[in-house]
């Protein structure tokens, strides 16, 4: 398997992972939607469960909404007395980045020469969690920075070998990378998730196709969406 290869299935997995611990994500690969083009991004709304892991990892408060009293409660009745405000420090909705590092090399050209402008862009947090996906042998924890955390395959997903130190983004930093990725997402790509689904609906289609022994034409029409589908994710020849 060549490392182009390896770096399109490591990006499939980290779908896979970050789906898991998140009740919604929007996610892009090669999205330059934070100052540089990460291997992949996604937004998640995460589960309580990893949210607060997270954040207490990075010792932040998670934010939740909290009632109190208004100050001429007195002069209300029922509910109208209280009003709910917003406690803690960070927010479910994490940005969150992603970069693959297949071998050593492609390792160090980013976070071993820091003198460079690639890997000086990686030296400041863009997002709010931030890992990097290598091969075991590429790198070690320790020799990434606070924010990163170092996800690494084991059997078909991804094992978390260290957990980033999270980063809380502004609101209207926030609000700046969802739009530019709603807009690729509508404009331009579909989301990865997405993407990743209709490509096994397509292959999936043509498999069925071959079992009942379709016609030449509609083996045809059944590869050329399957090949549709995987654009972006494979280099297809011809």
């Amino acid at each position: 398997m060549s490392k182009s290869d390896r770096h399109t299935e490591l990006q499939n997995m980290i779908v896979r992972w970050i789906a898991h611990r998140s009740f919604k994500i929007c996610g892009l690969p090669e999205a330059n939607v934070v100052g540089y083009i990460a291997d992949f991004v996604a937004i998640a709304g995460m589960y309580s469960e990893y949210h607060e892991r997270y954040a207490r990892y990075s010792g932040l408060e998670t934010m939740s909404m909290s009632p109190r009293l208004k100050d001429d409660h007195k002069e209300r009745e029922g509910n109208d007395r209280w009003a709910y405000v917003t406690r803690g420090d960070i927010d479910r909705w994490y940005v969150c980045v992603f970069e693959v590092k297949v071998s050593r090399p492609d390792f160090l050209n980013t976070f071993g020469v820091r003198e460079s402008a690639h890997a000086k862009a990686r030296l400041e947090p863009v997002g709010t969690a931030h890992w990097v996906v290598a091969e075991k042998g590429v790198c070690e924890p320790e020799e990434l920075p606070d924010f990163w955390g170092l996800l690494m395959p084991y059997g078909a997903g991804l094992t978390e070998l260290k957990k980033p130190k999270l980063h809380i983004l502004p609101e209207k930093k926030l609000h700046a990378i969802a739009f530019n990725m709603l807009w690729l997402e509508k404009n331009c790509r579909q989301s990865y998730y997405e993407q990743i689904a209709e490509m096994s609906k397509t292959v999936r289609d043509v498999h069925r196709a071959i079992i009942k022994n379709a016609p030449k034409g509609e083996l045809i029409i059944q590869s050329e969406r399957a090949i549709k589908a995987c654009r972006g994710l494979t280099v297809a020849d011809g």
